[in-house]
């Protein structure tokens, strides 16, 4: 372990919090409305990526602006390019937060914000793990790159333009997962299915529930008739789910809010689906119902129960590397002409893709709807003896005295782009997952922790 490089962190420490917090203020969700030359994900994202550049400029580190896609941080001229994945993007802060999401205050040595955890905090934490080389004088041979995209939450286009522009590194890692290593990911498919309707529903006037479709959605909302606020709560007595409603009276009927517990749509078990939730209900109040938004709702509700796992759906598969696969129903919208359903797969690593493609498929012409794939990105494995993993794996080791597993997850990094690269960090084995949830923080001491193993890593493979 070369020590200069922790005595280093610990001198910059406040500079690093305080980067942190700059980076974190900046409200950088993709935002259509704003989209223009140099902002492709709008002006949010564009300016988070520049204030990020100019840090690591000013530290004396090689930069580029790839057009507002992606930018880079670059430490050494010659040798193998040894890449570090990060993204500057983050999904929508929804929910009731301790803090206002993007004030990133500090409350009790916890550092709050969304995209503290995912992934501006690590992304903060690797450029001063370079700035740490730099200063430390260390001999190296090798390039260290760190890599900032701006579109991960959504469509990875930031970084399929980036490889398009740029060398592909000769290996790296990504600090956008858990510790000790991730060599596997789940493949990923978003579809939708949509029903056209010729005529206004008599009951089901509206139903919305829209966050994003790698979100837990936490809140749903419905507008019905042709029933009394009475008969809806007492269906939800029978169902037995009390807790997660609430019913009031609206001038176009009786208004329904199903609230579920928000989280990352790779561990859809540990949230509370508002979407799924409030399926249930309709279903239970218009059973008898024969129209085509009925029959829809009805089918959905039988085939998804509250299940995260696809088996009444028929498609649940699973392996011994990576689990069972997961299914979220992400989103949904009803307005007077089409219904609009949106779900989240993660799919293990030895299943096929293509076969639970032609079962979602088969299943829409038993919904009369339509199927529509959004995306598919096939699953990540990298061969456990890579040279590069044994290097991460003795770094860890070292730096923590933990045993260095190889692990295997259902949420997508930019690993899946980048061949020859693996997950590492930044959440600890036992830690809570705080990506995508309400109150997103990280201890300002596991902000130093990392930064002192990403300065280790990074050298180790550059050295």
């Amino acid at each position: 372990m070369e020590n200069v490089l922790n005595e280093i962190v610990d001198k910059s420490f406040a500079e690093l919090v305080k980067a942190t917090q700059d980076i974190i203020s900046i409200k950088s969700v993709l935002d259509d409305s704003t989209i223009q030359k140099g902002a492709p994900f709008g002006l949010g994202i564009a300016q988070v990526l520049d204030a990020m550049l100019i840090k690591a400029k000013d530290m004396g580190l090689t930069t580029k602006n790839l057009e507002g896609y992606a930018g880079y941080a670059q430490l050494g001229k010659e040798g193998e390019q040894v890449a570090i994945l990060a993204h500057l993007d983050v999904v929508p802060a929804a929910g009731a937060w301790v803090v206002p999401p993007y004030s990133a205050q500090i409350v009790d040595g916890k550092l709050y914000g969304r995209g503290s955890v995912d992934d501006k905090g690590p992304a903060v934490a690797c450029l001063y793990a370079l700035k740490a080389i730099k200063e430390s004088g260390l001999p190296i041979s090798k390039r260290a790159r760190l890599i900032l995209g701006t579109d991960e939450e959504s469509f990875s286009r930031g970084i399929e333009y980036y490889l398009k522009k740029e060398e592909a590194p000769a290996c790296g890692f990504s600090p956008d997962a858990e510790f000790p290593i991730i060599h596997a990911e789940k493949g990923l498919i978003h579809f939708l299915y949509s029903l056209k309707m010729e005529k206004t529903e008599a009951n089901i006037i509206s139903l919305e529930g829209v966050t994003r479709i790698n979100v837990v959605p936490d809140l749903t909302t419905a507008i019905v008739a042709e029933v009394t606020e009475e008969d809806v709560v007492a269906q939800i007595r029978s169902l037995g789910l009390g807790k997660h409603f609430k019913v009031e009276t609206d001038l176009k009927g009786v208004k329904i809010t199903s609230m579920g517990i928000t989280g990352h749509a790779s561990l859809p078990e540990k949230g509370w689906n508002a979407i799924q939730n409030m399926l249930q209900l309709l279903a239970a109040l218009f059973s008898k119902a024969n129209t085509p938004l009925s029959k829809f709702i009805n089918y959905l509700a039988k085939h998804l129960k509250m299940e995260t796992n696809g088996a009444s759906l028929g498609i649940y598969c699973h392996d011994e590397i990576s689990g069972g696969l997961t299914i979220n129903t992400a989103m949904i919208n009803v307005d007077a002409n089409k219904a609009t359903v949106k779900f989240d797969i993660r799919y293990p690593v030895a299943c096929d893709g293509e076969e639970i493609l032609e079962k979602l498929k088969a299943l829409a012409e038993k919904l009369g709807a339509d199927f529509e794939l959004i995306q598919h990105k096939k699953p990540l494995y990298v061969e456990r003896d890579c040279p590069f993993i044994k290097v991460l794996q003795e770094t860890y080791k070292e730096c923590t005295g933990q045993e260095p597993k190889l692990l295997a997850i259902g949420g997508g990094t930019y690993c899946r782009s980048v061949q020859n690269t693996v997950s590492f960090g930044p959440v600890f084995p036992g830690q809570q997952e705080l990506a995508h949830q309400c109150n997103e923080y990280i201890a300002l001491e596991d902000l130093r922790k990392i930064t002192k193993i990403y300065a280790q890593a990074i050298y180790n493979l550059i050295r």
